[in-house]
């Protein structure tokens, strides 16, 4: 009993609120390590709630930043209930600070997607991935760089923010005046949400390339070929150029002429003409109104007759398909009439001597 007094009577009381202060901000911690999930969760729910949508709240892209900032706050509990030096908690509380408006600024801009719930709920044009895709990019640059004010102002670098402001306006203008064909590529980008001319997924022809559109940035456009490579084109270039835009196309202009050789009949070229158009028109993917089969031409080798339709079928493959059918039926045609395609020839006459001498 003696030495239990005697270890007791040691124990200064300081000690024991010091233990009791390390206790209660273990406990603390803990705390908000075991139930942050079920913070993160509420606060999804509620949000969800308020945009009224039924997605389970682990996928969303706010879960992870959300768990990690209720640990940060457990940590900055912690040290705030430990006996801290005011110095070393002056820093410790500018640090926090930073920290935890990084991770509120992570939360914010996950919502700042194409593919974001709140994205589709409030913004008007949810069908026109080119234009979100911008203002999505636009609205994060904006956030990240009153993040760093926020960082220099902290700092203690700028007194204020306008001071900031303004010397970071000065330097844009300085960097511009260096880099002319870039601000020329990302007025072009401005240019190009504006007039629409294709947006991703349209099939495009830029000068000698075409493909596929795949993405469009501030300074570039990015097209797939033929051959699957990537071909990158500066929106300047593209804004200064002619642009076809194929996907916009109802209908594909067909084109041909078929050589008959020099030895068919009048008659018969009147009743293939003929024939031509009936088949045409009984063609589903044909245009009927936009038929026009003729005679055009008698070369030194063979009687020209020219057709010109418009398929039904815009896209690429699909057009190329139907221009197959149409060329396969008029080579029927010819092959029933029992008519010879002409080929360049030429006929050469040869006199004998005797001949010349006469």
């Amino acid at each position: 009993m003696g030495s239990i007094k005697q270890m007791l009577s040691s124990i200064n009381l300081n000690d024991l609120l010091k233990i009791f202060d390390l206790q209660i901000s273990i406990a603390v911690l803990l705390f908000f390590i075991i139930f942050r999930t079920v913070f993160s969760k509420i606060i999804i729910k509620t949000y969800y709630k308020i945009i009224k949508s039924k997605k389970n709240p682990k996928d969303s892209n706010m879960y992870r930043p959300l768990n990690i900032m209720f640990i940060l706050i457990g940590i900055y509990c912690m040290i705030k209930i430990l006996p801290t030096n005011a110095q070393v908690l002056f820093v410790m509380n500018k640090i926090y600070k930073l920290v935890i408006i990084f991770y509120v600024i992570k939360i914010f801009t996950s919502l700042i997607s194409t593919d974001s719930i709140f994205f589709k709920k409030f913004f008007k044009d949810p069908t026109n991935k080119t234009v979100n895709m911008f203002l999505c990019q636009i609205a994060k640059f904006i956030i990240w760089i009153i993040y760093l004010f926020i960082i220099f102002a902290e700092m203690g670098y700028a007194k204020d923010l306008s001071g900031l402001v303004t010397a970071l306006g000065v330097g844009s203008a300085a960097i511009a005046l260096a880099a002319q064909d870039l601000v020329k590529s990302l007025i072009s980008g401005v240019t190009i949400l504006t007039d629409k001319p294709f947006v991703i997924g349209d099939w495009i022809e830029v000068d000698q390339y075409q493909g596929t559109v795949i993405d469009i940035t501030f300074r570039s456009t990015r097209i797939k070929s033929y051959n699957n490579s990537v071909v990158t084109i500066p929106n300047s270039v593209i804004t200064s150029a002619y642009v076809i835009n194929w996907n916009r196309l109802t209908s594909r202009r067909f084109e041909c002429i078929l050589n008959l050789s020099l030895e068919t009949p009048s008659e018969k070229i009147k009743k293939v003409v003929k024939e031509i158009k009936v088949v045409l028109e009984n063609d589903p993917k044909v245009i009927k109104e936009t038929i026009q089969v003729s005679l055009i031409n008698i070369t030194a080798y063979s009687n020209d007759i020219k057709i010109v339709l418009f398929l039904k079928e815009a896209e690429y493959v699909p057009f190329l398909k139907a221009k197959q059918d149409v060329l396969c039926s008029l080579l029927f045609l010819v092959e029933k009439e029992n008519i010879d395609l002409a080929y360049p020839t030429q006929t050469l006459y040869v006199k004998r001597k005797e001949e010349l001498e006469q």
